[in-house]
């Protein structure tokens, strides 16, 4: 994975973060003392949540973690006006921002302690988003006639609830783009499918968090500091089923896993050769720019993608099917995708497999329907058959020119250059250091 300083967008998202700190700090700073004395207690509890949802995030199914219950929580600093029993929280705009910023400084200091990564930029990314929903509640409009100033009378309710949601859907699909940009440049994908995949996957918990932060303000001059807890009841919800659908994914990849460890306990193929085609894999599909849903189906074909290989008397040398004979390699790609049809929710994996073995010239020339990831799977398995799994640069260089003189013939030339992307020209070593995603 690439540093921050080599990252210009995440470099950019960052010093925005910092920017609006500092400055902040420079034009309300001053004010500072006044807003700890007045709201005290309030800011301790908004603080506290804060760096709790930053310290408790979801891991969604495709093994991507955010911070709903953080959002939530900046988004209630921005829209509360009235607390019962509270004073009236008539901030600026930063003030707001130095709120949220303290809980999320909070956040990244125990990560810190703890021997964790905080990744800054998303923190970054998250302050750009309760910034730009403070400003619009707070700021945009005239004196008397903002956002904020609307929720104190009682006859435009109606309307005040529908406006705040409205700001805190742009503020939280600002974020979720920003989040989905830094991602893609962190594992170098594809932009658009990097914001695709994140809408997609989030669209359930995001709605969640559009609605639960305008009802911490709209339920404040009732239930007090009690309206917090009480809003994030259905948000708590939505974690424990999210949390659970990600552990039935876990317990079905590993299922596949173990299933596909058969032809290594079998003598059939090499210890992790599975593990390391489809981490491959998925590296791969995430350049040509794969959905989740693909990526999933893509990781379990690949660990399965030499299941047939059990049915051989005599095993492959070093299970190395991109040195067999081409009938033998459509003949295992068969009997495996035999086998994994058994499993009715794996007809897609079963597919992919079969398709595994098909030269991309019969695309390119006769059309022949193969899917993307079969293709995919074909040339991550010759590179490690190729390679043995070893990260010397000899190994790296033969195998990239075995496959260079099979381009277009054997191997989809958009695949290959994916590959060499994602391997990079000698950087193979770093293949099997950022662990795929738990699916």
């Amino acid at each position: 994975m690439k540093p921050v300083a080599t990252r210009p967008f995440a470099v950019v998202v960052l010093a925005a973060g910092i920017g609006l700190v500092v400055a902040a700090l420079v034009m309300d700073g001053p004010d500072l003392a006044t807003l700890v004395s007045t709201h005290e207690r309030m800011l301790l509890i908004f603080v506290g949540v804060v760096a709790l949802g930053e310290l408790l995030p979801l891991r969604m199914p495709s093994g991507r973690e955010t911070a709903p219950l953080a959002m939530v929580s900046g988004l209630a600093v921005a829209f509360v006006g009235p607390i019962e029993g509270e004073p009236l929280f008539a901030v600026g705009t930063r003030l707001v921002l130095l709120v949220v910023a303290a809980g999320l400084g909070v956040a990244a200091i125990v990560r810190r302690v703890r021997g964790r990564h905080a990744r800054l930029p998303s923190l970054a990314a998250r302050l750009v988003g309760v910034s730009v929903a403070a400003f619009l509640a707070r700021s945009w409009g005239e004196e008397g006639h903002t956002l904020w100033a609307l929720q104190q009378a009682p006859a435009t309710k109606g309307l005040v609830a529908g406006l705040m949601t409205l700001v805190a859907a742009l503020a939280v699909l600002l974020e979720l783009v920003l989040v989905s940009a830094l991602r893609a440049e962190r594992q170098r994908t594809p932009w658009l499918s990097a914001v695709r995949d994140e809408l997609t996957e989030a669209a359930p918990i995001t709605l969640a968090v559009v609605v639960t932060g305008p009802m911490v303000a709209l339920m404040a001059p009732v239930l007090g500091l009690l309206a917090l807890p009480a809003a994030l009841v259905p948000l708590v919800m939505a974690y424990s089923a999210v949390g659970q659908y990600a552990r039935n994914r876990r317990t079905n990849r590993q299922l596949i896993a173990t299933l596909s460890r058969l032809t290594e306990a079998g003598g059939y193929t090499p210890n992790q050769h599975a593990e390391r085609v489809a981490e491959l894999s998925v590296r791969i599909g995430r350049v040509v720019g794969l959905g989740d849903r693909e990526l999933r189906d893509i990781e379990y074909a690949a660990l399965l993608h030499d299941l047939g290989q059990i049915s051989l008397r005599d095993p492959i040398p070093d299970g190395a099917t991109v040195l067999a004979a081409p009938a033998d390699q459509r003949d295992i790609a068969s009997e495996g995708a035999r086998i994994i049809r058994h499993a009715e929710t794996l007809a897609t994996v079963a597919t992919y497999v079969e398709g595994q073995t098909t030269p991309f010239r019969l695309v390119r020339e006769h059309g022949e329907e193969v899917p993307m990831a079969s293709r995919i799977i074909k040339c991550a398995n010759a590179y490690d058959d190729l390679t043995g799994g070893s990260s010397g640069p000899e190994r790296h260089e033969a195998a990239m020119e075995r496959i260079h003189l099979g381009l277009g013939y054997e191997y989809d030339p958009e695949v290959v250059d994916a590959l060499t992307r994602v391997v990079g020209n000698s950087a193979v070593g770093r293949v099997g250091k950022e662990p795929a995603p738990s699916r």
